[in-house]
């Protein structure tokens, strides 16, 4: 097949005069144009559905009052107006970036580290493997329980160590600053599996041919995995920080669980709020409003961690 096309090809660049010949090539590039398109209808129509129609739906529904189970009224800015001077959405806001920070630079780190580990003791390390995947399988309503019984003021576990060890009980749940901690430590255990073996299948596909070179060079091991392994890793540490991103900027159960965004909104999140003003106040042009606030800021950090990290991929290149 790629011989009959390079002869046609060939065969033009004879026959056919400049002019034509990139006319030629022209209506060539858009055919195959047009067949990819073709395959990539099946994603497109998903994505069209289910995420594209949502969102243009939700920024409509921003400017009006009902639209649920009420015929939607436009009320113009309103909406607007009434979250851009709420104290509790801008506590939202910075509760869900504290927390994102925190739960990804500490994810990030141990799944990196136990990943390095791993890769180079591989020798039993299917089960300790398996034992970090296990919470990943549990739901986070269970994962936010299990979190719940251990830090109880009564019955915790965390609470009876520091009783044994003559140290007085922590009211966790009770601090803002600790209940906080709490979410970003049961998400982190949650999520520590998934991240960990991402980063080690990453690993594993370096190329041992350039280890070996750095070696013979001189080079250390941190000065081998600062030189070389982080480079190569770039594409999949940028496509895990997106998720990431993503994903801890949508933080609900565990905080539905644990504090409901307690004690005095100090554990509010962007979703939670989000969830309060839909369900609980029935003001859903103000949780619409909020939700594309929620939309913008995502899609901002992902633009801003494609641009950083795709820099600094084309200076080293």
């Amino acid at each position: 097949m790629m011989s009959t096309v390079s002869a046609e090809k060939a065969w033009d660049e004879l026959t056919l005069s400049e002019a034509e010949y990139r006319r030629a090539g022209a209506r060539y590039r858009q055919r195959r144009s047009l067949r990819a398109y073709l395959f990539l209808l099946p994603y497109f129509i998903p994505f069209i559905a289910f995420l594209l129609v949502p969102a243009l739906w939700s920024i409509w529904l921003s400017f009006n009052r009902g639209g649920i189970l009420d015929p939607a009224k436009y009320v113009g800015l309103e909406n607007w107006r009434s979250i851009a001077s709420d104290t509790e959405l801008t506590g939202a806001i910075q509760n869900t970036a504290v927390y994102a920070v925190e739960a990804i630079l500490l994810v990030f780190t141990l799944a990196i580290v136990l990943a390095l580990l791993l890769n180079r003791y591989r020798k039993g390390s299917n089960i300790f493997k398996l034992a970090l995947y296990v919470p990943l399988l549990a739901p986070a309503v269970l994962v936010g329980l299990i979190w719940q019984f251990l830090t109880n003021f009564d019955f915790g576990f965390i609470n009876l160590a520091l009783d044994a060890m003559g140290f007085d009980r922590l009211n966790i749940l009770g601090s803002g600053r600790l209940a906080l901690l709490t979410i970003v430590l049961a998400e982190v255990w949650r999520g520590l599996g998934f991240w960990t073996l991402y980063f080690l299948a990453s690993l594993q596909n370096v190329p041992e041919e350039l280890l070996d070179a750095a070696r013979v060079d001189g080079a250390r091991g941190v000065q081998r995995f600062r030189r070389v392994t982080i480079p190569l890793l770039r594409p999949m540490l940028l496509f895990a920080v997106v998720i990431a991103i993503i994903a801890n900027f949508q933080v609900f159960d565990t905080v539905y669980v644990l504090t409901q965004g307690g004690p005095y909104e100090s554990t509010s999140t962007m979703v939670w709020f989000i969830w309060k003003r839909l369900f609980q106040f029935q003001e859903t042009g103000q949780g619409y409003a909020a939700a594309v606030v929620l939309l913008a800021i995502i899609l901002a950090l992902t633009a801003i961690s494609f641009r950083v990290l795709g820099a600094r991929r084309k200076r080293r290149a």
